[in-house]
């Protein structure tokens, strides 16, 4: 996906709300260019509204890169990744299949390439977001980890590291699709998430004393 030519290829839909459409705008262009590389006019050209009318709604630059940030967080699939799963009884492999698949469908690529960008200009809200929205799920992790511990599922050390191991495929796999277009990730996210979760399970699963399987986590 080339970001760039979205942007300058396809203009905001006139119904938009004046302000969602300079939101949007400004993810795009803070995606392709970065935070230091755009500028206010090329957002109002982009958006198709005159740069005055920007400072109204945004006083800031920064006050633009915080409210995209803050929506992303308040969008609903963005919380559902904050919730355990109500079925958090069903089998290990079950669960966490489908916490992979739900993180999976909801990457969005725009918004990935402008918090990668955020990071490496050093941005602070880019820090915010991390911990706003990663440690976050990282917590959720932890917690399954923690009590399929107890209960005797899984053989892991470490749940939290545990949980960062896990997320840490599923963000991998979202920068491969997106920056790389890598063909082993190029499938349909269910077949990923199962690939994805066989392979990490295998490595915590508590085995038989007698099995030839040795796990070490």
């Amino acid at each position: 996906m080339l970001v760039m030519e979205s942007v300058l290829n396809n203009p905001p839909h006139p119904l938009l709300r004046t302000r969602d459409r300079i939101l949007g705008a400004a993810k795009e262009l803070f995606a392709s260019k970065g935070f230091k590389g755009t500028t206010t006019a090329e957002i109002a050209r982009r958006a198709g509204v005159n740069e005055a009318l920007i400072y109204r709604h945004f006083p800031a630059k920064r006050d633009l890169h915080t409210a995209i940030l803050r929506a992303k967080l308040e969008e609903e699939v963005s919380l559902e990744l904050f919730q355990a799963p109500e079925s958090i009884d069903l089998p290990v492999e079950i669960v966490l299949q489908g916490v992979a698949q739900r993180f999976l469908e909801a990457h969005d690529p725009t918004f990935l390439r402008l918090y990668y960008q955020s990071a490496l200009e050093g941005h602070e809200l880019a820090g915010e977001f991390y911990e706003q929205f990663v440690t976050r799920f990282v917590a959720v992790l932890e917690g399954m980890f923690i009590r399929w511990m107890a209960a005797g599922l899984i053989h892991a050390s470490n749940p939290r590291m545990s949980a960062q191991a896990f997320l840490g495929m599923l963000r991998s796999a979202a920068l491969s699709i997106e920056l790389f277009q890598d063909p082993d990730f190029l499938r349909p996210y269910d077949e990923l998430a199962k690939d994805f979760t066989t392979t990490f399970i295998n490595g915590i699963r508590v085995y038989p004393v007698h099995s030839d399987h040795n796990p070490t986590i």
